[in-house]
């Protein structure tokens, strides 16, 4: 509201003015570091009266748009089919106002609009859902229902969300984040699957602020493009403060930043302020997208915006209502021709007209000064409460109605209607919600959602942020929200079968219910079923999915007692101690339930010790094919997952031992959907030291590049050069693989695992899921005794992924089995 005034009329003399303009929240935002810094200067709007005349362009031709954008499409596509067991993560762009101040409509409209003409489906996804607009029959964040409106999308608005306002306020209120942050990516990632791009709104400015946006865009795995709102007053160096310190925020949580665009900048000084803050960028290694200028369309307050804000109900008018706005406002209480003659004084002025409803006189003059060619202009007028509710009074509004339902309809007068909204507040009331009323886009807004698409066209340079995106090494990035999410994804397309044998405890029961009801897997529970059954009752839990089978009764003991017999013959193991064995120990009970086919995987460990819970499993469940039992741990960093292994079992493994870990932890990563690239550890890098625990090491990778030529190995090496590119550009001469770029970490012996997996989840705070027993023929798993209800839920899924492996490995060698006899057959050979 901007240049508007207010004026309140009192008999023949008004009492005073006073400016009521659109008060804008104008912090500063936060500019973003860059992977590398695009050189091509951008072109901004120069400062004019007249932005859509007088603006600068920015050169962006289709082509060329076109093609950055389907490198990026392309990009992706290429990288998840080389793994389809891997999260396909699809091309997003995350638009965080750091400046907090909430003007991003549209910012948001110019996004999904440059990219709705170049890709063949782009969503819109709003993490954290605000309000609705007010009366809206769609009840959605307003955004959302802007974007689908205006551009058309055939999504589900629901789909569009991941949680309420209200949820995150509860959520983060009673410190459950992490749960908030797995709906919000679970529906992220099922609208993902729909489309070819996704332009995806911070919540930053209602809630969270940058810190939230940064947690959401780590979650998502989404390169940000931070806005910053003009200010009046800040020099280049005010914004460029603004933007380190807000780079820093999602730096700090492991986010690429692609660029930085400004919104709506004061226009004085303009050219001048977006080349020094540009310089400052650059030397960063930052790109400035571009700079939206303030523009005089875009600050103005229409008509429809004010039925909003007041929460008017539109009487006369209707098609007239939008896109008018006005430049001041005037509070009506003086006789009908005094008005007149305070409006004939000032021709130029499209004033909005505030009275009581029964000042209907007023209506009816203006509407006559309307009906003639050289009566003043008005932009609308606003009916107040006139003492009582309105509702009790009518005010002669049927006979107005009747007249304007007359000159509707009458096929005399062909303009438009003079624009009548009533509202049930006081005059006071009515003039404080339009002082605070902000310019806004509603989808009925046409002009203003035209002209801002012109704006952008012209200001915002997107090809050069996707030429940035494509800079961005996203293949190998899987964040631990994106790991189990893609977990569980697989367990609820095949359930697996999944065996608990410590069914009293508390945290067993809750995960057998929430993987049951959740359809993770099918549970069986080991116990008295009654025991059970009030347990859970007690928990207010509702297992009515989970098997629940007692241990104790005799009717699988036959079968399971004489394939125990045959598993450990060798052993010289007599019938009455199998039985004794697996009467009285749950866990032999539930490995044999395995072994036997009754089920696909067992998990246990949380009241019994690691080897309580391992032994029978090395005992009856032997592969022929990998000799030694060994484990890793699914390090969960905040960007990345490692595999580090052994770091549970094998105390001092031989050369030999230490490779058939390196290739089975290999292969355990690549059934995870982890690219394997397996460092070998020790003190020595690449022969930079001696003694015979780098021989042991060199021996080792010797051995897995002769037995499996097709996983790419690295050692002795350090961890340092292991892990991290610029270390390994120092201590690795020549081209590596692995070196900087590891995935599979296996360490040289248990004390050195072991300390490390458990220093670094202390030191950096990472998740370590494990340990995962691994060169069994079938998987059990052990858990801590300190673990959690969500690390069984864990632990059961991964379980069940190991599960659909071994039985996909069986079916491909059936297969192939098959394939050659029927080949033999064809030949001639009796087979």
């Amino acid at each position: 509201m901007e240049g508007r005034t207010l004026r309140c009329g009192a008999s023949k003399s008004y009492l005073g003015e006073r400016r009521v303009g659109n008060v804008r929240s104008l912090a500063p935002a936060v500019p973003v570091p860059l992977a590398h810094a695009l050189r091509r200067k951008p072109l901004i709007a120069k400062a004019s009266a007249q932005p859509e005349e007088k603006v600068k362009p920015v050169p962006s031709p289709a082509s060329k748009d076109s093609g950055a954008a389907n490198n990026v499409l392309t990009r992706t596509t290429s990288t998840s089919k080389k793994s389809s067991s891997k999260p396909t993560q699809k091309p997003t762009l995350m638009l965080c106002d750091v400046s907090l101040t909430g003007r991003r409509a549209g910012m948001l409209l110019g996004f999904v609009h440059w990219f709705e003409t170049r890709v063949p489906s782009v969503g819109f996804f709003q993490p954290v859902g605000g309000g609705a607009y007010p009366g809206s029959s769609m009840n959605i964040d307003r955004h959302v229902e802007l974007v689908h409106r205006v551009c058309g999308l055939r999504d589900d608005p629901q789909t569009m969300v991941g949680v309420s306002e209200a949820e995150a306020k509860q959520s983060i209120s009673s410190g459950h984040n992490s749960a908030m942050l797995d709906k919000i990516f679970a529906r992220y990632a099922a609208y993902c699957e729909t489309h070819d791009f996704v332009v995806v709104e911070g919540p930053g400015p209602i809630l969270g602020g940058t810190e939230l946006d940064a947690a959401i865009a780590q979650t998502i795995s989404s390169p940000v493009l931070m806005s910053i709102s003009g200010h009046a007053g800040w020099t280049a160096q005010d914004y460029y403060n603004l933007a380190m310190v807000k780079r820093q925020v999602f730096v700090d949580h492991k986010v690429d930043v692609v660029g930085v665009m400004l919104n709506l900048v004061p226009r004085e000084g303009m050219d001048q302020l977006v080349k020094e803050f540009g310089d400052m960028l650059r030397a960063q290694g930052l790109i400035l997208a571009g700079a939206i200028p303030e523009d005089p369309i875009m600050a103005s307050v229409r008509l429809d915006e004010v039925a909003h804000a007041i929460g008017g109900e539109v009487l006369f008018g209707h098609s007239a209502m939008q896109d008018h706005d006005y430049d001041e406002i005037i509070t009506a209480s003086q006789r009908v021709e005094e008005l007149l003659e305070m409006l004939d004084a000032n021709p130029n002025s499209r004033p909005l007209i505030v009275t009581s409803q029964d000042r209907l006189d007023i209506v009816l003059g203006l509407l006559a000064a309307q009906l003639s060619v050289k009566g003043p202009a008005v932009a609308g007028v606003v009916l107040t409460r006139a003492g009582r509710a309105m509702d009790h009074t009518r005010y002669a509004k049927d006979t107005v109605a009747r007249i304007f339902d007359g000159i509707e309809h009458g096929g005399v007068y062909k303009g438009s209607l003079l624009p009548i909204l009533a509202v049930d507040k006081t005059v006071t009331e009515v003039l404080n919600k339009l002082s605070a009323s902000v310019a806004s886009i509603l989808p009925s807004s046409t002009r203003k959602i035209n002209h801002v698409k012109i704006l952008f066209e012209r200001n915002i340079n997107v090809a050069s942020v996707m030429t940035q995106m494509q800079n961005i090494p996203r293949a190998d990035r899987i964040t631990p929200k994106m790991f189990m999410h893609m977990l569980r994804s697989q367990c609820l397309r095949d359930p697996q079968r999944i065996v608990l044998p410590e069914s009293l405890d508390k945290r067993i029961l809750e995960a057998a219910a929430i993987s049951s009801q959740r359809g993770l897997a099918h549970i069986t529970l080991l116990g008295d079923p009654a025991a059970v059954q009030n347990e859970a009752k007690k928990l207010g839990l509702d297992i009515s999915k989970v098997t629940i089978r007692n241990p104790k009764e005799p009717h699988y003991l036959d079968k399971y007692v004489d394939a125990l017999v045959e598993a450990r013959k060798k052993k010289g193991l007599m019938r009455d101690v199998a039985m004794d064995i697996i009467r009285g120990d749950d866990n032999y009970y539930g490995v044999m339930m395995v072994h036997c086919d009754d089920a696909d995987g067992m998990v246990s460990g949380a009241i019994h010790t690691t080897a309580a819970t391992v032994r029978p499993a090395m005992q009856v469940l032997k592969n022929p094919k990998y000799p030694l039992i060994s484990s890793v741990f699914f390090m969960c960093l905040p960007d990345k997952i490692l595999v580090y292994g052994d770091c549970a079992v094998n105390t001092n493994p031989t050369a030999e031992e230490l490779a058939q870990i390196a290739m089975t932890a290999a292969d355990t990563a690549e059934a995870f959907g982890i690219t394997p690239r397996v460092a070998m550890l020790s003190y020595s890098t690449l022969g930079s030291g001696s003694g015979p625990d780098v021989n042991k090491v060199t021996e080792a990778v010797a051995l897995v590049k002769k037995e499996r030529p097709d996983i790419k190995v690295e050692g002795p090496i350090q961890y340092d050069a292991a892990i991290d590119p610029k270390v390994a550009a120092v201590k690795v001469k020549g081209k590596s693989e692995v070196a900087g770029r590891a995935t599979v970490f296996v360490f040289p012996d248990l004390n050195t695992g072991n300390n490390t997996y458990k220093a670094v989840q202390q030191a950096s705070g990472a998740i370590a899921m494990g340990p995962v027993m691994q060169g069994l023929s079938k998987p059990v798993n052990d858990l801590s005794r300190g673990c959690t209800v969500q690390d069984v839920v864990d632990t059961i899924t991964v379980t069940s992924i190991q599960a659909m492996q071994i039985k996909n490995a069986q079916a491909r060698r059936y297969n192939a089995s098959m394939s050659a006899s029927i080949d033999l057959v064809e030949l001639g050979v009796d087979v």
